[in-house]
C-alpha cells in the first residue's frame, strides 16, 4: 500500500484548475480524460442464519456469492457509484476485491468525509466497503481530476423471512362472524361473514398497518349464500347459493341475481371473462350467462371431484398460459383433492379439459385436508394453510404449505411461518393478499399482517 502526501499539495493546485466535471458543465474539454468506466465486485462472503418460528437460531452457514451479479451504476452527473440491487442480508463487505477500470493516470481512495491521507488503488488489494468511500482520479496530463462517492448497499433484512404484526385484537365488527371471507377492495380490506340470520360486510379503512373498522348489512343475498364461493372478475364480485342461484355486486354490499336459478344447488368454482364454472350434483358445469349450463370436459371420472371446502386460484403463467387450480375435500381421504384447467392460444378455454392430480404412492407430500382451508397465490407459488387436519396430524395454523407445481406436491415451509401466537387457534380463519404483497389473517376478531421481506424491497 502506498500513500501520497504530495497529493495534498496537488489538491490545492487543482483547486485553481478546472475539474473534469467542471469542464463538461462549461462546455469545454480538458487535455485528457479522467473518468471511471466500470466497477465490479469480486466474491463476497455471506453468513446465513436459519431460525425457527420462535426466532431461535437453528444453524449458521458461511457461504459466498459472485459480486459481479450485482451491477454497480456509475452516475456521471453527480459522480456517484452504487448498486441499485442491494446485496443479500448477511453479506460481509469489510474485505472485498473490487475491479475498477478507468481512464486517467492515478486512482486513490479514502473513507468519505474523513481527512485521512489518500491510499493508492491496487486491483489486488481488498477494500473495506462497510462505509462509503471517496475515489480520487487524476487525468494523464495531471491537469484535471474527479472525485466519486462509492457506496455498496446491503439489505438490512433477510429477504426470505416473513415477519408478522398484530394490527388489531378484539375487533368489534369481526366478533361473532362465521364463514368469513376476506378480500381486498382498492385500498381497503373487506370481510364478508354471517352473524345469526344476517350477512355482514366489515370494512377496514386501509390496508396500511393502521386502520379503523366499520360494519354494514348487505342487501339482496339470501341466507343460503356460500361466502367461500366469492369470485372476482372485471370489477364484479360473484357468489353462489346452496339452492342454485348466482349473485353479483360491484361493491360487495348490494347484490343482484345473475341468470336464473339452477335446478339444483350450485357451488361456484370460478368466473372467467367467458364462463361461469360450478359444481352441482357431482358434475362440473360451465355457462356463459348463468342460465344455460353444460358439463365441462374432465380427464377422469367425475367421482373424483371435490364435494366440500372448495377453494380456487386463477393464475397467468410466465409463458402466457391461463390456469385454474381447484383444491377441495372428499369424504374418506386425509388429503385434499386437486384439479387444474389450463388454456392458451393453441388450446382455447372452451376446448381445455379439467385435469385431476391423483394421490399416488410416489407423491409423499400432497396437500393435507385442513379445516377452514385458505388458498392463495404468493411469491409465484400456491400457498395453503388452515385449521387442524382431518387426521389430527397437524394442529391449527401450525404451518404454511407451498406448491411450485400448481398443486401436485405441497411442502411445509421450514423458513416461512405463521404467527406463533396463532398456533392451535380453533375457529374460522380467513386470509387474503393485498396489492403490496401483505398477507392478512383474520381469526377470533384478531387481525394480523405479514410480508416476505424481499417482496417489499424497492426495485
Amino acid at each position: 500500500m502506498k500513500t501520497f502526501n504530495c497529493l495534498l499539495m496537488l489538491l490545492g493546485l487543482l483547486f485553481l484548475a478546472s475539474s473534469c466535471s467542471e469542464d463538461s458543465n462549461l462546455g469545454t474539454t480538458s487535455n485528457d480524460y479522467c473518468y471511471i468506466k466500470s466497477v465490479v465486485l469480486g466474491n463476497v462472503k455471506r453468513k446465513v442464519e436459519l431460525r425457527d418460528r420462535r426466532g431461535q437460531l437453528i444453524s449458521t452457514t458461511n457461504t459466498s456469492f459472485t459480486g459481479s451479479n450485482f451491477a454497480m451504476t456509475i452516475n456521471l452527473r453527480d459522480n456517484t457509484i452504487e448498486n441499485r440491487d442491494s446485496l443479500p442480508y448477511g453479506s460481509q463487505i469489510s474485505r472485498v476485491i473490487v475491479s475498477i477500470t478507468f481512464d486517467g493516470s492515478m486512482l486513490a481512495y479514502r473513507e468519505k468525509g474523513s481527512d485521512a491521507e489518500w491510499t493508492a488503488y491496487n486491483a489486488t488489494d481488498s477494500l473495506d466497503l462497510t462505509k462509503p468511500l471517496e475515489l480520487y482520479l487524476t487525468s494523464n496530463d495531471k491537469q484535471s481530476s474527479r472525485i466519486y462517492t462509492f457506496k455498496v448497499n446491503v439489505h438490512q433484512q433477510e429477504g426470505d423471512s416473513l415477519y408478522w404484526k398484530q394490527c388489531e385484537s378484539e375487533v368489534e365488527q369481526l366478533a361473532g362472524l362465521e364463514e368469513m371471507k376476506a378480500f381486498p377492495m382498492n385500498d381497503k380490506l373487506m370481510v364478508l361473514g354471517k352473524k345469526t340470520s344476517d350477512i355482514i360486510l366489515s370494512e377496514r379503512s386501509s390496508i396500511e398497518a393502521e386502520g379503523t373498522w366499520e360494519e354494514a348489512l348487505t342487501t339482496g343475498l339470501p341466507t343460503t349464500t356460500d361466502l367461500q364461493t366469492l369470485r372476482q372478475q372485471d370489477g364484479n364480485y360473484y357468489l353462489s347459493t346452496t339452492d342454485g342461484s348466482i349473485f353479483s355486486s360491484v361493491d360487495a354490499k348490494d347484490w343482484q341475481q345473475v341468470g336464473t336459478t339452477y335446478s339444483a344447488g350450485l357451488t361456484l368454482v370460478e368466473k372467467t371473462a367467458d364462463y361461469f364454472y360450478a359444481i352441482s350434483e357431482g358434475k362440473l358445469l360451465r355457462s356463459t350467462d348463468a342460465e344455460s349450463w353444460e358439463e365441462d370436459q374432465l380427464d377422469t371420472e367425475a367421482t373424483m371431484l371435490p364435494t366440500s371446502e372448495i377453494r380456487v386460484l386463477s393464475v397467468q403463467q410466465a409463458n402466457g398460459n391461463n390456469r385454474i387450480i381447484m383444491v377441495g375435500q372428499r369424504e374418506g381421504s386425509n388429503n385434499a383433492v386437486v384439479w387444474n384447467k389450463m388454456w392458451n392460444e393453441s388450446e382455447p378455454e372452451a376446448e381445455a379439459e379439467w385435469i385431476y392430480f391423483p394421490i399416488s404412492p410416489d407423491n409423499l407430500i400432497p396437500c393435507p385436508r385442513l379445516q377452514y382451508l385458505n388458498l392463495m397465490s404468493y411469491d409465484g407459488k400456491c400457498l395453503a394453510f388452515g385449521g387442524a387436519s382431518e387426521d389430527a396430524s397437524h394442529k391449527a395454523l401450525d404451518a404454511m404449505y407451498f406448491s411450485q407445481d400448481y398443486g401436485i406436491t405441497w411442502r411445509a415451509s421450514n423458513e416461512l411461518h405463521l404467527p406463533i401466537d396463532l398456533e392451535g387457534t380453533e375457529g374460522c380463519v380467513t386470509s387474503t393478499v393485498d396489492k403490496n404483497n401483505f398477507i392478512w389473517i383474520i381469526t377470533n376478531a384478531q387481525v394480523w399482517r405479514g410480508r416476505l421481506n424481499r417482496l417489499g424491497f424497492a426495485q
